[in-house]
Formats: C-alpha cells, sequence, structure tokens
C-alpha cells in the first residue's frame, strides 16, 4: 500500500512539473512538450557548385497529450509539402511560418496520445556567411560545412532545435558522383545513379540538432591510426600534407582522456574535419568535429610553435566535449558556461598533461584577467543567467563561459582535491550519459562524492555576477584578519552587497619555511590562526593563483613580495602578482607610480612566461598612458624594461631551449621593435622577413609572423604588393594569416587606406574582414581611422561577416577616447544598427572605454613621472 501511494505521489508531481515546465518553455519562447521528436530522417540533395538545394525530413513524433497544433523550427526556406499520419492513417494538415522561424502546424482533428509521423518536403538557399547549412568556394573548387550552435539547424532543414530534444537522427545526402560526404557517423551504404551518389549515413546515438554536420564536395580524408575508433583527417581537395600534426597529436589525446573519464570514446569514428571558411575556432560534433582550416592543417616546413600548441589544445578541448556536451547535453541554453568552462579546463589539464613542455599551467594564468576584468564592471553578468529563445543566444559564448568558468572549476578541483572532483565528474556523466541534464546535477555529483556542499559555493560564483576581493592582513598578535567585498573599478558602487563562500588557500612564511594553509570564507570577515608558531615576515592571499578572486596585502608587504618574488612565488604566482597588480590599479588600490615600479621590479625575471606578464604591463602603459608627448620617453622605457630579458634569451633560438622561450619570443621582439623602435631588433625582422619571403623553410617560423609585421611597419608599396600577392597565392592557411596581419601591419598613411580598402574589396573570407583594421588601430589616432572606416562600410561590412560577430560591433569604437565613445553612443543607437545583443556588448565597451578614460585622468600624471624618471640619462 506505502508503495502504490508513493507511486500516484509520483505520477501526480510528475504532472504538475510537466505543467510548470511547459508554461516556463511557453513565457522563453521555446518549444512545448505536448508533442515531441523521437527519431528523424534527414535526405538533402546537395550540390557545391549550386546556391540551393531542396530535402525532406520523416520525423517521428510521440503526442503525449491531445492537442490540434504543434510547433517546430523552420527559419527562411520554402515549405513544399506537410503531411502527418497517425499509424497508417493521413491526418490532413495545414501550416504557417511565424517570424521567429517556427512553423505552427493545425492538424483537422486533435492528434491523440501515442505514435505519429510527420513528413515535410522544402527547398533552401545555402546561407554564405559560415552559418547553418553554407556553401564554400576555396581555390577553384566548391563545399558545403555546417554550423549548427547554438540554433542555425532550424535554417538547414525543420527541426526541434533545443538542446533538450536529444533524438537519433539519420542523415542521407544526395550529392554529385565525384563528391566526398562527411556526416557524424559512418556511412551505412552508398548508391550511385547517373550523375549522383546517395550517401547513407548509420543513425546517430541521440543527439541534440546543434551537434549535428555535415560537409560535402571534393574533401580528401587522411587516416588516423592508433585511436580506439577509425578516424581521419578530412581536408578540402589538394591539402593532405598538412594533416600530418593533427595525425600524430590526436591519439595521444583521445587516450589521456579516455583514462581520465575511464571509458571509451563513446561513438563510432572521429574524423577531424579542415574548413576553409569557419566563424568559430572548432566545433565538438560527434565523429564529425570541424576546425577552422588554419588551426587543424599545420605546414611541416613553416608552422610556428604557437600553430602547434594552437592545435594541440583545440583538439584537447573538442575532445574533452564529446563527454562534457555530447554524451551530457545541457538541458538549455543558460548551462552553456557548463559546456564549455569543462572543456576549457580539462583540455588545458589534457595539453599539459601530453605536452608537457608548454608550461600550460602557467601560460594558462593570463586567461582569468580577461574574465575579471569585465567583472570589475557593472555591466558584467551571472555566467549562468536565464536565457529565452528569442535572446541572442551567441552572446552567451564569451569570456565569462570559458574562462571564468573554467577557473572555477579549476578553484572547486584545488578546494575538492583532484580524485575526489574526478569521482564527481564520473558519478555525474556516469548518471546522465545520452541525456540531458543542468549545473545542478553536477553539483549534487561533487557534493556526493566529496561531502562538501559544492552548490552553495559554486553558485556564488556562477548565479550571480562580479569576483570578490580577498583582503589579507596580519594582525599584532600573528593571526590573519580575511575581509571580502566585491571587486569594482575605480568610482564604481555595487548596486546590491554581494557575498562569496571563498576556498582561500594563504601561503606565508615565517622567516624560515613556507606554509600553505586553507580557509573557506564565508562572512565578511573572518579570522585565522595560522599554522605556523611565528608571525609570518609575508603573506600571497591566493596560493598557486588557484582561486578566482583578487587579493589585497598592504603596500610594504606587496612590495616585499615582488622584491623577494623569485624566491618566495613560484612562476604561477608571480605571473598572477602582475595580473593583481594591474587590477589594483583599475581599482584605485594601487597608486599608478607604485604599480609601474612593481612592474619594473619583474623585468629580470628568469621565467619567460613572467616575461610575457610583463609586455603585458609595458602594453597597459601603451593603451593607457601614452601621449604624444611620451612617444620618445616610452621608446626608451621600453628598452630599458625589455632590453635585459632579450639580452638573456636572445634574438634566436638557441640549441635546447625550452618551448615557454619560443612562445614567448616573438611578442618580446614586437614589443621591442614596434614600441621601444630598438634598431638591432628591426634589423634581424628585416633579415627574418627577407628569408621568409624567399624560402619559408629556411627559418624559425614561430618568429615568421613578428618579423613580417614589424617589417611592414617600415614598409614600401612595393612589399605591400609582394605580400598581397602572397597572401592570395598561398595555399597554406597558416601563411594567409601571416600575409594578412602584416597587410594590417604598414604605418605609411597611404598604405593603411589601401589596407583597409582591401579589408572589404580583396579576397577575404567572412571570419578575415576584420585582420586587418585590427592590426590598424594601434593608438588612438588609428583608432579613430579604423572607427570611421566601419562607420563608413557598416552595411557592407554586416553583409560578409559571419552573423553571431554582428552584435559584438561596438567593440570597433574601443580604446581610451570619450569623443570616439560619444560617437558610438550615437550611431549604435540606431535601430539599423542594434541587432539583438548589440545593447549589451556595447555597455561592455562602453565601460571598458570610461574605465580607460578614468585611469588617464587619475594615474597619467604619476606614470608620465615615472617613465620620465626611468628614462632618464643614469
Amino acid at each position: 500500500m506505502r508503495r502504490r501511494i508513493a507511486s500516484l505521489a509520483h505520477m501526480v508531481l510528475t504532472v504538475a512539473l510537466a505543467g510548470f515546465a511547459t508554461h516556463a518553455h511557453a513565457a522563453q519562447g521555446r518549444l512545448g512538450h505536448e508533442v515531441v521528436p523521437t527519431f528523424e530522417s534527414i535526405r538533402l540533395v546537395v550540390d557545391a557548385a549550386r546556391k540551393d538545394y531542396t530535402g525532406s525530413v520523416e520525423i517521428q513524433l510521440a503526442v503525449r497529450e491531445a492537442t490540434s497544433s504543434f510547433r517546430l523550427h523552420a527559419r527562411d526556406m520554402t515549405i513544399r509539402r506537410v503531411g502527418l499520419r497517425s499509424g497508417r492513417a493521413p491526418v490532413a494538415v495545414t501550416h504557417r511560418a511565424d517570424s521567429a522561424g517556427v512553423l505552427v502546424l493545425e492538424a483537422s482533428k486533435p492528434l491523440e496520445p501515442g505514435a505519429h509521423t510527420l513528413t515535410i518536403d522544402f527547398a533552401n538557399d545555402f546561407d554564405t556567411r559560415a552559418g547553418s547549412l553554407y556553401r564554400v568556394e576555396s581555390e577553384g573548387e566548391s563545399y558545403t560545412f555546417t554550423q549548427f550552435e547554438p540554433n542555425q539547424a532550424r535554417a538547414a532543414f525543420p527541426c526541434w532545435d533545443e538542446p533538450e530534444f536529444k533524438i537519433p537522427f539519420q542523415v542521407s545526402l544526395v550529392v554529385p558522383k565525384a563528391h566526398v560526404a562527411v556526416s557524424n557517423t559512418p556511412i551505412l551504404r552508398e548508391t550511385v545513379t547517373g550523375a549522383q551518389k546517395t550517401v547513407v549515413f548509420k543513425p546517430t546515438a541521440p543527439l541534440p540538432t546543434y551537434l549535428l554536420a555535415m560537409a560535402t564536395g571534393p574533401l580528401e580524408r587522411v587516416l588516423i591510426p592508433g585511436m580506439s575508433v577509425p578516424g581521419g583527417v578530412v581536408t578540402p581537395r589538394g591539402k593532405t600534407r598538412l594533416a600530418d600534426e593533427a595525425v600524430r597529436i590526436t591519439p595521444p589525446i583521445l587516450a589521456a582522456l579516455e583514462q581520465y573519464f575511464g571509458s571509451r570514446y563513446p561513438y563510432e569514428k572521429l574524423d577531424l574535419i579542415a574548413v576553409p571558411e569557419f566563424a568559430a575556432g572548432a566545433m565538438e560534433n560527434p565523429g564529425a568535429i570541424t576546425y577552422r582550416d588554419g588551426l587543424l592543417l599545420v605546414d611541416p616546413a613553416t608552422a610556428s610553435l604557437g600553430q602547434r600548441l594552437g592545435l594541440a589544445a583545440t583538439t584537447a578541448h573538442e575532445l574533452a566535449h564529446i563527454w562534457f556536451g555530447d554524451l551530457v547535453t545541457l538541458q538549455w541554453w543558460d548551462d552553456l558556461w557548463l559546456n564549455e568552462s569543462f572543456a576549457t579546463w580539462m583540455g588545458s589539464r589534457i595539453t599539459n598533461e601530453v605536452f608537457p613542455q608548454y608550461n600550460l599551467p602557467v601560460l594558462d594564468v593570463p586567461d582569468r584577467e580577461s574574465p575579471m576584468g569585465t567583472d570589475a564592471r557593472l555591466s558584467t553578468n551571472a555566467v549562468r543567467k536565464p536565457v529565452g529563445a528569442a535572446d541572442n543566444l551567441d552572446r552567451l559564448f564569451d569570456e565569462l563561459a570559458y574562462q571564468k568558468g573554467r577557473s572555477v572549476l579549476g578553484m572547486l578541483e584545488t578546494w575538492l582535491g583532484p580524485e575526489t572532483f574526478r569521482r564527481g565528474v564520473l558519478d555525474y556523466l556516469r548518471a546522465h550519459e545520452w541525456k540531458n541534464a543542468e549545473g545542478t546535477d553536477f553539483w549534487t555529483a561533487l557534493s556526493a562524492a566529496s561531502g562538501r556542499d559544492v552548490g552553495v559555493v559554486a553558485s556564488a560564483f556562477l548565479d550571480q555576477e562580479g569576483v570578490p576581493l580577498v583582503r589579507a592582513e596580519v594582525l599584532p598578535d600573528g593571526k590573519v584578519r580575511l575581509r571580502q567585498q566585491r571587486f569594482l573599478n575605480y568610482g564604481l558602487q555595487a548596486p546590491k552587497p554581494l557575498k562569496w563562500k571563498i576556498p582561500v588557500t594563504l601561503k606565508y612564511s615565517d622567516g624560515r619555511n613556507t606554509f600553505t594553509q586553507s580557509v573557506l570564507l564565508e562572512s565578511d570577515e573572518q579570522m585565522v590562526t595560522l599554522e605556523s608558531s611565528r608571525a609570518p615576515a609575508w603573506i600571497h592571499p591566493n596560493a598557486g593563483e588557484r582561486g578566482y578572486y583578487r587579493w589585497w596585502v598592504p603596500a610594504p608587504m606587496m612590495k616585499r613580495l615582488a622584491e623577494s618574488a623569485a624566491s618566495s612565488l613560484d612562476a604561477r604566482e608571480r605571473v598572477g602578482f602582475l595580473g593583481n597588480a594591474g587590477a589594483l590599479l583599475d581599482a584605485g588600490e594601487l597608486p599608478g607610480g607604485e604599480w609601474a615600479n612593481l612592474l619594473t621590479l619583474f623585468a629580470n625575471d628568469p621565467q619567460p612566461e613572467v616575461i610575457s606578464a610583463v609586455i603585458g604591463g609595458v602594453y597597459t602603459i601603451h593603451d593607457a598612458f601614452l601621449t604624444p608627448d611620451l612617444k620618445v620617453t616610452f621608446a626608451t622605457y621600453v628598452q630599458q624594461t625589455l632590453g635585459p630579458a632579450l639580452r638573456r634569451f636572445g634574438l634566436e633560438k638557441t640549441a635546447g631551449e625550452g618551448e615557454a622561450v619560443s612562445l614567448m619570443r616573438p611578442g618580446l621582439l614586437y614589443a621591442l621593435g614596434a614600441h621601444g623602435n630598438d634598431a638591432a631588433v628591426l634589423a634581424h625582422a628585416r633579415g627574418l622577413a627577407q628569408a621568409y619571403l624567399k624560402d619559408p623553410s629556411t627559418m624559425d617560423a614561430t618568429l615568421a609572423g613578428t618579423a613580417l609585421s614589424l617589417t611592414a611597419r617600415h614598409g614600401d608599396a612595393a612589399l605591400f604588393e609582394e605580400l598581397k600577392g602572397r597572401f592570395e597565392s598561398t595555399r597554406i592557411p597558416g601563411e594567409r594569416g601571416r600575409y594578412l596581419s602584416a597587410l594590417g601591419s604598414f604605418r605609411s598613411p597611404a598604405l593603411i587606406e589601401r589596407a583597409l580598402d582591401y579589408a572589404l574589396q580583396g579576397p577575404l573570407r567572412p571570419q578575415e574582414i576584420f585582420t586587418v583594421p585590427r592590426n590598424v588601430a594601434e593608438n588612438e589616432e588609428l583608432k579613430d581611422r579604423t572607427w570611421r572606416w566601419f562607420t563608413e562600410n557598416y552595411a557592407a561590412i554586416v553583409s560578409r561577416i559571419p552573423e553571431f560577430y554582428v552584435p559584438s560591433l561596438p567593440y570597433t569604437a574601443s580604446g581610451c577616447s570619450a569623443k570616439r565613445l560619444e560617437a558610438a553612443r550615437t550611431f549604435f543607437a540606431a535601430p539599423e544598427h542594434s541587432p539583438p545583443g548589440t545593447r549589451e556588448e556595447f555597455a561592455r565597451m562602453a565601460d571598458g572605454v570610461s574605465d580607460c578614460v578614468s585611469l588617464r585622468e587619475r594615474e597619467g600624471r604619476a606614470v608620465a613621472q615615472y617613465l620620465n624618471q626611468q628614462a632618464a640619462p643614469k
């Protein structure tokens, strides 16, 4: 009897929750649950030489409650025929499309609960801006590719285009006989009829629409041996020789992920597909991961170290998604962060495990600066926030979803311990494999594995906006007083009080030994009794820089830490120290002169990643404080600050040099050449550029892009024409990027104009349009010029770039100019310049400009005085 009562209560609760969910979905503009798909067959007739295609879908439906109408997605296509069957009996149905890309079907009589079949024939044009199902022309050949995340499958074929509708699909592609077709699963059969062939793929495992993938055209394949499943690298025609690096690095990355997750790769095959026009970097479609060709295809003769690292890190990120995102899929886009945060965290972990020579644990520290910088402004938002179907979902793919979420996960792993954290991850995956889940499900698994309330800690960082500041003061009795508050840039007031539960790890020294001690900071103020019996000589409030929080100690201790950093702090902590000091400058917690002095104290650090952080600080001076009268002084300061590092590490790679040094050197040379006007560096760059243009295989490719860009700064029209010709003729994606970047580096006014014209008139791909203006916009004067170029060509730009780029266009007005900001405010206030998502991006951009203007007004004189003192003859 008790069991029957419990069962009845569960039934009533389920019905009530279903009703609540339906109303919630309706309020968000999402599809209902009265009629849901259980299986979809997709047949497309695709010829990449044409501008349009035709198709049909057959969708098996489960009607859950009697209804006369239901909705699905089908945007901007011609619906030729709609059929509906209940069993074998046809049901008369009418259809209409609304402005939101929803197809509304009305049946002639109520559909009874049970199985039904929906068929739709349609016609459509290929997209031309690297979205949905789109057409590409590259090197005289035509191809088609797909990019469906987050909600572009609906523009390719009728479907339930929301992630919770996770069902099996079967794809059939009718293509020209000479073309290759690729999808998520292996080919089941091929049938040739005249000039066409029909390629039928095996049914997929349950997938949301955003993970479906298709590619057609004169594609070629290189097999990848050594994986637990069959797979290969799929390239455009003539590019297979560039696949060797991907073939080499993919098996060990996959094996390391399988080891961590304790399970085999869960799909039938693994293809990596190179796409010439691709708006994103890569996309985790199971069995058919797509990459921008410049990331995946690496020329063995001219590949830079950065390219090799980029390929390894991207592949690890996308393969991590196979478990976190594909096998277990988010229920709705408000949990997009969990997909991207976890893949970013895991991708870095696995890349470091397989390729430790890159020293990623240190390289990753600066990645926190962007989300922390965003969180220091009032225009920020929570990582996890309610979103509706009509919202601009592309805005969710930001630095908060990737880097803040990754940092929070890393902080939680440190707090719980790696093995406990992994146990929670595995429990979460086992509980939800092949299904959907929410962030709360993940916290529940971690809490169960650790015996701690992980959700309450995570929620403070992810469900509310902002970043905390932890103040640490050593009291006379040797105890440490910790205080927390919201960290905000100078002059900002929080609209409401916020509180976090912060896993804080203190690192301190008593003058003899160094200790670490962890505490959960739960209140506004908390006293900590240190485990050492002696009063600390210094204290670092974020040991290992593993916590997602800013920190503050009194000025004397801050200086003491900086002066002894090489012996007191590890490399992660030294890099983090500089990032944190820059943030304290922005917040008015650290005067400009003191900050500049701290920066200089790190200029002789032996670790290349720390020198990269110093270079970042030099660029802060350039961007926020450099005025025309300081140019000569600044150049001298750059030479004095960065010259010693160049003398230590050298102009070129030496035998036995660590990869971290090689990765740092291009940035060091560029800063000294472009902003220090270092004659030796500029001469060396000219020699390297000449060698590269003569024979790229004869020089260190890691320096090629820097050499070309530095040489272009002082180049003439003849060099411009040569680089333009190289850009248009090269068949190597990595070289293409180098030449295009160099075209934006010329500083002759006439050549700047030619470069900006070329950005729209040349044979650039959609994702390349902003490469030239981004490189032109070096200082405020040139930012004004690129802003004018943008406003004069707005319509042409918007018609060419990928659709999801458009809301981010306000960043073309970024910098340190209040006048340009006001011009942008007027420009983007016009409805025709403000599609959904633009207003939010403008607010973030405007906050950045306002902070820079405020910083310059507040600290400009002190920083100028410091520069003049440093540059004065000694």
